[in-house]
């Protein structure tokens, strides 16, 4: 949430209402996600018993090279869930403009508005360079 002016004063409590309605599950590929202030070793323990398919992204194995150690890195973000504003205006919060997504359903569904933004701040920054040489746009 970077422009916390532009979403309602009461942005928490929606959110935590949309993520509760969900079931703590993205409602777009059924991830199961953490519950507020639920340890991250209690909810590993909770797929383990219910959503074990889901076990094996909860880490990813490393191995060094030089020293041959190998071990586990948790990847806790993969399991945070999300509201997305279905029309990315973060002053439309009735149900029917929101999302529970996790992470990495969240960054998909945005990928778009995300690139697109980019390039914009690029072009800018060209033409900002550009004058600051005395270049002039002829447009």
């Amino acid at each position: 949430m970077r422009n916390k002016h532009l979403y309602p004063a009461n942005w928490k409590e929606i959110s935590l209402s949309i993520r509760a309605a969900s079931q703590w599950r993205c409602e777009e590929c059924d991830r199961p996600c953490r519950r507020p202030r639920e340890n991250w070793h209690d909810f590993v323990d909770r797929l383990a018993i219910g959503d074990s398919q889901w076990q094996p992204a909860t880490s990813d194995e490393v191995y060094d090279d030089e020293t041959g150690e190998w071990g586990y890195v948790a990847k806790p973000t993969r399991f945070t869930l999300t509201v997305a504003h279905l029309d990315h205006d973060p002053s439309r919060c009735d149900r029917a403009n929101l999302k529970a997504l996790c992470a990495p359903c969240h960054l998909r569904y945005d990928s778009k508005m995300h690139a697109a933004k980019a390039a914009k701040t690029r072009s800018r920054k060209r033409e900002s360079a550009e004058k600051a040489k005395g270049q002039l746009s002829l447009f």
